[in-house]
């Protein structure tokens, strides 16, 4: 039977194929029972056909809506708003799935949407070449309104010069405000400009030694990137180990050093998060320090930084052996000065507080100081005027200190 089902249906190969009106009535009845069976279910056409759609298209909003909100809520954060609604995002993904080489490509095309570069202003209309041998350095766009960042040590560098400032869009700006951090060596500059592409911020902290990132030697006419691997973050070249809690001064370093033509220039990782800016031939200022200050420079066009007074031993990073049971110290911030650096300001909020050298700050409010965070990072995470209680190790004893903070002038 199954011969003749299969000659039916199949055929010679050389006849043109017919309807099942033009097949003999006994051909067929000859198909074999179990394709007779009542028990199959008859093709029907789908009732309701127009509802089922629009249930389809509801489903789709509903999920493409909850993925929105899953990522803003999850992975992204805004860190400051400015008077306009302008939003500052730091992207909070840290697991990157696919190679170097997948994204380094897309993340140069991306990333280089944000960077400016500064050129000195020409002094004739007969030489406005811009090229890039002739850049001064770089920076990035924090705001689409106009905002940039680059560093203290290209500024430096530019010292008395006039300058102006070449974006992705090929339009040429002059800057209209310049200011400092007197916290970090970042520098703010605001341009009159809108619809400016923004660039994403990450941690300098989360890299890993050896880890590669990747510095902009230019970015018109097209990107050019410089492939660095990280070594550390740790405190400025200065050498010395004392920090002042007014005075960010830890530091990116890369193994191969910074190029000249760099200044100014974004730390990019493979995220094509912007992680530090180029301030030296041998550092990287983390953009991680514009946290705190953000929010009043958008809306006030000025920096605010808090003032406790002292300078410090990060234990965490320089443990100290304890003399009486010869145990090393490797937690909490020690008071401690540094040859013509005093360990407590005179009639800081830190000495008003009673605060003396030796004693070893363990704690501000509920957050423990370690590795991760040192005791001038986490004062700046605080405002003028703002009272915090530190646990403090002093003479031994464990004790409770309440400072109010003053203001860096």
């Amino acid at each position: 039977m199954l011969k003749k089902f299969t000659q039916t249906t199949i055929g010679q190969g050389k006849e043109k194929a017919k309807s099942p009106e033009q097949l003999p009535a006994q051909k067929i009845t000859e198909l074999p029972k179990i394709y007779q069976d009542d028990s199959f279910a008859k093709l029907e056409k789908p009732r309701g056909g127009a509802g089922m759609v629009a249930v389809a298209v509801i489903l789709a909003i509903l999920t493409s809506l909850t993925a929105v909100f899953t990522y803003e809520g999850f992975f992204r954060e805004t860190i400051a708003t400015d008077e306009g609604g302008q939003k500052i995002i730091v992207d909070k993904q840290e697991n990157i799935t696919v190679t170097a080489e997948e994204r380094l490509k897309d993340m140069s095309e991306s990333a280089s949407q944000s960077v400016v570069n500064f050129y000195r202003q020409p002094t004739n209309e007969g030489t406005n070449f811009y090229e890039a041998s002739k850049s001064l350095g770089s920076g990035v766009v924090l705001t689409n309104d106009g905002w940039l960042m680059t560093s203290k040590g290209l500024m430096d560098k530019i010292g008395t010069e006039k300058y102006v400032i070449l974006a992705s869009n090929a339009k040429i700006y002059e800057a209209q405000s310049v200011v400092k951090d007197p916290g970090s060596d970042l520098v703010f500059i605001k341009i009159e400009a809108s619809d400016l592409p923004v660039a994403k911020l990450g941690e300098a902290r989360a890299l890993t030694s050896g880890q590669t990132v990747y510095g902009f030697i230019s970015n018109y006419p097209s990107a050019k990137l410089a492939s660095l691997h990280a070594a550390e973050v740790t405190t400025g070249a200065g050498g010395s180990i004392v920090e002042s809690t007014e005075k960010m001064s830890a530091a990116l370093f890369c193994r191969e050093g910074y190029e000249g033509s760099l200044l100014g220039a974004p730390i990019i990782n493979l995220a094509g998060e912007v992680v530090a800016l180029i301030n030296s031939g041998s550092e990287a200022v983390p953009t991680a320090y514009l946290k705190p200050i953000l929010d009043g420079l958008l809306k006030k066009n000025k920096i605010e930084r808090a003032l406790f007074g002292a300078h410090y031993i990060n234990l965490a990073a320089h443990p100290k052996i304890n003399a009486k049971d010869a145990e090393l110290i490797t937690k909490g911030a020690m008071i401690s000065g540094d040859k013509n650096i005093a360990a407590i300001v005179k009639n800081s909020p830190a000495d008003k507080a009673g605060l003396k050298t030796g004693d070893i700050i363990m704690a501000v409010e509920d957050e423990r100081l370690g590795a991760d965070k040192s005791l001038g990072e986490i004062i700046q995470t605080y405002s003028a005027g703002q009272k915090i209680k530190m646990t403090v190790m002093s003479g031994g004893e464990e004790k409770a200190v309440e400072v109010t903070l003053g203001k860096v002038e």
